[in-house]
């Protein structure tokens, strides 16, 4: 939580309600406008501020772009909930059916900023590295508690239930942020078959030995 603007005063009712609509100008921009074309008289004009404003609450365009992913980030709950559940060998269905469906339901809701987000990170921006870092790291870890949960003996040892992990939620998120340009691409298969085919592959991964 900001509790200070940029010149030190205490943030105030109306000083958060100002920095609160640079970031929701922001958010409606970037559905719209490449994130490299924001400028921050852009964000301040669409939030009804002076440009002067916005620098009284962000440094920089990223710094506002970081707040949306972090935002974006502790959005993950019913994916992580999902997870911590005992999937037992009758319900891995339904386990593996919420947890992609609660994934896509994340990345349709966040889109904008998760994509402005991994991009940034994939060119090597380290403070959005660490936002998809941290953002990803809570369900990596129940994804490897699970393949640790299904391997049989001898035990899977912890290092490579991660790196499995990771495999797998980099796949997971890859589909997430690309199937509505895939499913236009061929036709021959819509969301609903990628999402069933995902949710497959996981029962099959981690159902329990």
């Amino acid at each position: 939580m900001v509790a200070i603007n940029k010149q030190g005063q205490a943030l105030g009712r109306k000083g958060a309600e100002s920095r609160a609509r640079l970031i929701e100008a922001t958010r409606g921009l970037i559905a719209e406008t490449p994130a490299e074309k924001l400028t921050a008289s852009a964000v301040a004009r669409a939030a009804g501020l002076a440009s002067q404003t916005f620098y009284l609450y962000f440094a920089d365009v990223d710094e506002v772009l970081l707040s949306l992913a972090n935002e974006a980030a502790g959005d993950m709950a019913e994916i992580v909930a999902e997870l911590d559940l005992p999937w037992e060998a009758v319900t891995i269905d339904a386990h593996a059916q919420r947890f992609i469906a609660a994934f896509y339901r994340y990345w349709d809701k966040h889109r904008a900023i998760l994509n402005v987000r991994n991009f940034r990170a994939e060119i090597g921006q380290p403070p959005f590295v660490r936002a998809r870092d941290d953002a990803a790291m809570p369900v990596v870890r129940g994804l490897a508690t699970r393949i640790g949960a299904a391997q049989r003996d001898p035990a899977l040892p912890e290092r490579d239930a991660l790196a499995r992990a990771v495999i797998l939620y980099s796949s997971i998120e890859r589909m997430a942020s690309r199937y509505a340009i895939i499913q236009g691409e061929g036709s021959l298969f819509d969301a609903e078959d990628l999402k069933r085919a995902e949710a497959h592959i996981l029962r099959l991964l981690l159902a329990p030995a």
